[in-house]
């Protein structure tokens, strides 16, 4: 409000009598004016007063059962929170304990369930013993981390809960016990879904769980526990005291708790923890297991900010009343001086003063009445003045529309000249809306979920530029940045050396200020979906607020920069979509080549197979007959001698059943090749074995060693060769057909078992057979080589290794389709491909590729 008497013209003469009347009514106006003002004061004070101290009286009542409503919310949460997470800790366990349920029991099922077992200990530490008993009750299996394995130790656990409840209910969960009265463990018994699947009985390890509680928060200084149906402690962030087998059973929260099933009849009650503290508690139940989760957090922290806030507000009430005495007396004042003015003004008007001006803003009637005598005046004057007023204010508007308008079309210019380019679309942003809003310098933001990141800036000083390149920007909690992160609202900062945070000391707050000197600031949030993807700010380095028409520019600068943002993802997606389905045709394609050849080759096996079978009946006959023609020759060997004949025809006679006897040796000899190869035709063309799944490649090779190597020895006692293993750990698990992929390995090991060993009898002494066998991850590829010391493969060899029924082995040692068949396996039927590096009489080493996953079509488990 502002009140003034003043004259535009120098004042005309007035007569005396008029002074005479215009200082008594001054003298008048001192008493009204006293009277009026005391009035006045003392009524404000009053009104003020009292609804000051009813609206505290609420405020203080409201807050307190607000906050504790709150508390009481938060702790309950927290704990049924807790007691979801150690829940789903349990149900994992059980989840990945229900793999060991899948097969039924069989003789021949115990090697693959233990090596489910032992695999699952790897899996899951928590897991310390793992019992498998079949569907009558009988132990089959025990593998443990603390004992000896068994197998079939024939322990009768038909009687047992572990055993009939697991049956009746498919889980079941034992009771809480210590081991060594220190650390707790639970039993955990699942049955199978088929009645012969049999019941998996696991011994878990609580103590583990300490890693689950230990990162459960409760405030600053708050903790989780754990607590069983007897009241002793399972889990609690000291685990000390976990293994001290602590009893809990004496606290009054637990005692309640437990009676009313997990859940204490006050969700918010003030108890003593074990170590003495007063502390707020809750709990929640845990399902199925019937434990219970018990969140503390210290009374002195809950209450800490309810403190606060009552202290906060005792001082602005103090502040109010305060300013309610001074507020009376200023209003009392602003009431009593426009009536004083009126009179003054009337009194000189009264005098034939017409260019009197009387200045009252009360927003009124005393407003409204000093209007009328001001326009009494100055109509025309008021007219001329307005009207050049408006032409020029006017003519601004429109150079600035202009000017608005030819910004936004050269930033349209430029979005249009560079697809997909971001960086010349926010130079040219930032340019046209600082220079639009007659700002110093501008930065644009781009905001990751975390912090904000500078990807363009315009008149930046150099010193502030260099400090802020390239690093992540984590807005202080009550900065402008901060707040368009919590409300994505515009900002707008009058004085950036009067906000908290500056005065807080936040780094970024005093480096835009101190170093790059700006002090008005408006931060304009770029919104995609209403979700926060940037910012866009320009500064000035004095105090002048930005107007509202400015801040709308820089809004719809934004909005340009969300669709350039946009286009420019959008044109990327549709690059990286073109191109997968390039890929995706191209692999179509190779699958179309895959699937013909597959079918051909099943039309060729299935013909090889025909051929095979025709020719096994005639060949049986004939090794058949040779066998017994052989036995015939011996017998009539038996009968010539005692036959009266002559020297001379009896030599003959001998002659010719020798020759005849090693003609059969040959024909039973080349018969047994003959069946070999058919044999290993039948092989070749048989259907696909099994299905294809993901295994463990290092598993398979060494268990191909093993196999091989054993398989040797038993053939050949005297047989020995050093076995080199490098299995790359990360190499892990691949797509195969198992079955078949253990085929190639077996018959490359066997293969260069035989060349080790040829070599070994043909060299001096010293020389030591020795076979390798290592594996390395190539990403979505495996790479597994194969090498020996053997005596290596000739280059003519080499080039016809791979073909069918060709062999370099001696007669009755090899059929030629080892290699073929491995071949058809890698290449055909996996997609891979099979190498072969040699020198002869050094080294051979095969080089097997396999694709981690196989391509679609090119995993028939047809003929191959």
């Amino acid at each position: 409000m502002s009140i003034s008497v003043h004259p535009d013209t120098p004042q005309t003469r007035t007569l005396p009598s008029a002074a005479r009347d215009g200082a008594a009514s001054a003298e008048t106006g001192r008493g009204v004016r006293t009277r009026l003002f005391t009035k006045y004061v003392a009524l404000f004070v009053a009104v003020v007063a009292v609804a000051l101290l009813a609206n505290g009286l609420f405020e203080v009542f409201f807050y307190y059962r607000e906050h504790k409503a709150a508390l009481i919310r938060v702790q309950h949460e927290q704990a049924e929170a807790a007691a979801a997470k150690i829940s789903q800790f349990v149900k994992e366990i059980e989840s990945q304990l229900g793999w060991t349920t899948q097969l039924p029991w069989s003789a021949g099922s115990i090697e693959p369930r233990r090596f489910d077992a032992l695999r699952l200990l790897r899996q899951v530490p928590a897991i310390t013993e793992l019992a498998q008993v079949d569907s009558t009750g009988k132990e089959r299996l025990r593998v443990s981390r603390l004992a000896m394995d068994a197998i079939d130790s024939g322990i009768d656990l038909s009687g047992d809960p572990k055993f009939t409840e697991a049956v009746a209910h498919k889980v079941y969960y034992g009771p809480v016990y210590f081991r060594r009265e220190s650390e707790p463990y639970i039993t955990l018994a699942l049955a199978g879904a088929r009645k012969d699947a049999g019941v998996s009985i696991a011994e878990v390890n609580l103590k583990l769980i300490w890693d689950v509680v230990s990162q459960i928060k409760v405030g600053q200084h708050g903790h989780a526990y754990v607590v069983g149906p007897q009241g002793r402690l399972i889990a609690h962030p000291d685990i000390s005291l976990v293994l001290r087998n602590t009893d809990m059973s004496g606290l009054p929260q637990v005692r309640a708790a437990q009676a009313g099933g997990g859940v204490m009849p006050d969700a918010l009650q003030e108890a003593v923890n074990i170590q003495g503290q007063k502390v707020l508690t809750a709990s929640a139940p845990i399902e199925p297991l019937h434990w219970t989760m018990f969140v503390e957090l210290p009374v002195e922290e809950a209450y800490a900010s309810l403190y606060a806030s009552l202290q906060r507000l005792a001082i602005v009430l103090l502040a109010a009343s305060i300013f309610a005495v001074l507020a009376g007396i200023f209003l009392a004042r602003r009431m009593v001086g426009p009536i004083q003015a009126l009179r003054s003004g009337a009194e000189r008007i009264g005098s034939g003063d017409f260019s009197q001006r009387i200045n009252i803003k009360t927003g009124d009637e005393l407003e409204g009445l000093a209007d009328q005598f001001n326009d009494m005046g100055a109509r025309l004057q008021e007219s001329y003045a307005d009207l050049e007023k408006k032409v020029e204010v006017r003519t601004a508007e429109l150079s600035e529309s202009l000017e608005q308008q030819t910004a936004t079309s050269e930033v349209l210019q430029v979005i249009s000249s560079s697809p997909g380019e971001l960086t010349p679309v926010f130079y040219k942003l930032l340019e046209n809306a600082t220079r639009v809003c007659g700002a110093s310098f501008g930065i644009m933001n781009l905001w990751d979920g975390e912090g904000f990141t500078i990807v363009a800036d315009y008149n930046v000083p150099p010193a502030f530029a260099a400090s802020r390149r390239d690093v992540a920007i984590r807005p202080h909690p009550e900065s402008a940045l901060a707040v368009v992160i919590k409300t994505h609202q515009v900002v707008h900062v009058h004085d950036v050396q009067n906000t908290p945070a500056y005065i807080a000391g936040g780094s970024n707050i005093r480096g835009i200020s101190d170093v790059a000197g700006a002090r008005t600031i408006v931060v304009v949030p770029m919104l995609r979906e209403n979700e926060l993807i940037g910012t866009i700010a320009v500064y000035r380095k004095e105090v002048r607020p930005f107007t509202e028409k400015q801040i709308s520019v820089v809004e719809n600068f934004t909005k340009q920069a969300v669709i350039a943002i946009e286009n420019a993802r959008l044109l990327n997606e549709l690059r990286k979509r073109t191109m997968e389905l390039s890929q995706s045709l191209d692999e179509l394609r190779a699958a179309q080549d895959r699937l013909i050849q597959t079918e051909k080759l099943a039309s060729l096996g299935q013909l090889t197979a025909g051929i095979a079978h025709e020719i096994k009946n005639p060949l049986n006959f004939v090794n058949n007959f040779s066998s017994v023609s052989t036995e015939l020759i011996d017998e009539l060997n038996e009968v010539l001698q005692s036959a009266p004949l002559d020297g001379k025809t009896k030599e003959e006679v001998d002659e010719l059943t020798h020759m005849l006897k090693g003609n059969l040796e040959k024909v039973v000899q080349h018969g047994k090749r003959a069946d070999s190869i058919v044999r290993n035709m039948l092989l070749h063309s048989r259907e696909g074995s099994g299905e294809h799944r993901p295994a463990d490649i290092n598993g398979i090779l060494e268990e191909s060693l093993n196999l091989a190597y054993h398989g040797a020895r038993a053939e050949k006692p005297n047989f020995n060769v050093t076995l080199k293993r490098d299995f790359d750990p990360a190499a892990g698990m691949v797509d195969v057909y198992p079955q078949e992929i253990t085929r190639v390995f077996l018959n490359l090991i066997s293969n260069g078992f035989y060349a080790a060993a040829k070599r070994k009898a043909s060299a001096a002494d010293g020389f030591e057979p020795t076979l390798s066998a290592s594996t390395r991850s190539l990403g979505s590829k495996v790479e597994i080589r194969i090498r020996d010391n053997g005596t290596g493969i000739p280059q003519e060899v080499k080039e016809k290794m791979f073909n069918p029924f060709f062999t370099t082995k001696p007669a009755g040692e090899g059929t030629g389709l080892g290699l073929s068949m491995s071949h058809d396996i890698v290449v055909k039927q996996h997609g891979g491909r099979i190498d072969v590096a040699t020198e002869p009489g050094v080294f051979t080493e095969f080089i097997i590729t396999l694709p981690r996953a196989m391509a679609a079509g090119g995993t028939s488990g047809g003929k191959i």
